[in-house]
């Protein structure tokens, strides 16, 4: 069986920030029962207040974009019965990158980085430096949709 890894990272639109200290740890055990009901393990999560990243081992027969977009559907919905945050949508940006397994080390250690790096910068300057990280040129991204 045909196994690929993924970095996969997805951001709240509008510079909102639905998962608040409250809910952080529970949307973390949420977002890992979800991919797990989509056949897909979840090596690793990082809920942050208006992002989540992934790494996920996805078998060749799953579809990892249906599970995103299922992941992103329940979340919504986790957030508006668990939270008192308004609702939120997602940002249609999507970080999706396949990673070797000598790389899940190194992706592990990101996360838990997530919290310090974030105390000095946002979204933005980090969609950039992870762009930078994996040498990936703007022009080359894949526009779906």
């Amino acid at each position: 069986m045909i196994i690929i890894y993924y970095h996969v990272a997805v951001f709240v639109s509008q510079g909102k920030t639905p998962f608040d200290e409250s809910i952080l740890e529970d949307a973390g055990h949420f977002t890992r029962t979800v991919m797990a009901y989509k056949g897909i393990e979840c090596v690793d999560v990082c809920v942050r207040p208006d992002h989540v990243h992934l790494l996920l081992k996805v078998p060749s027969k799953a579809d990892v974009f249906v599970a995103i977009e299922t992941l992103q559907y329940w979340l919504q919905d986790f957030v508006a019965r668990n939270s008192s945050q308004p609702p939120f949508q997602w940002n249609q940006r999507l970080w999706l990158v396949s990673k070797s397994p000598a790389d899940l080390s190194s992706v592990k250690r990101y996360f838990r980085r997530q919290e310090e790096y974030h105390f000095l910068n946002g979204i933005d300057a980090e969609w950039d430096d992870m762009l930078d990280m994996e040498e990936i040129c703007e022009e080359s991204l894949v526009i779906i949709g």
